[in-house]
């Protein structure tokens, strides 16, 4: 089987998931900066700016942006840390801890959708082969950064 034909197949699936996610359950596919800032806040607690954009590896101008895009949603809060006036605590909001629970609600829904077609065996090997190519990646971007 030619290496095209594998990897072509693999973004077109992608797509279709994506498509079918978004219409099913909204623009969730993924992971969107804003929902995996809220899912980041309500797995870890709360945190600074710069540990956000640490655990989002993104720039910490972006996190900023997205802090306040989700402080004008009314998802999260930020206070000035008592210890270091120059650090701001970013916390999530009872409406961003209830949205955070909805969407990965609907994120369990959709994964469980995406795989119930396989049986036991096909995602055991789907799991590896996609841990595989994974661990080929984060290697590669290893070597690359030493």
């Amino acid at each position: 089987m030619e290496n095209e034909k594998v990897v072509e197949l693999f973004f077109e699936v992608n797509r279709l998931n994506r498509r079918f996610a978004e219409r099913k359950y909204g623009n969730l596919t993924p992971m969107r900066g804003q929902y995996r800032c809220l899912l980041a806040l309500d797995n870890r607690g709360s945190m600074s700016q710069k540990e956000l954009a640490e655990v989002l590896q993104i720039r910490s101008t972006s996190a900023g942006e997205l802090i306040a895009k989700l402080e004008q949603k009314g998802y999260v809060s930020k206070t000035t840390s008592p210890q270091d006036k120059r650090v701001s605590v970013i916390e999530l909001t009872e409406q961003g801890r209830h949205e955070a629970k909805l969407v990965l609600q609907k994120r369990v829904e959709a994964h469980k959708e995406m795989v119930d077609i396989l049986d036991i065996k096909e995602k055991k090997q789907f799991y590896h082969i996609l841990s595989k190519i994974e661990q080929y990646y984060l290697e590669m971007e290893e070597e690359n950064i030493e």
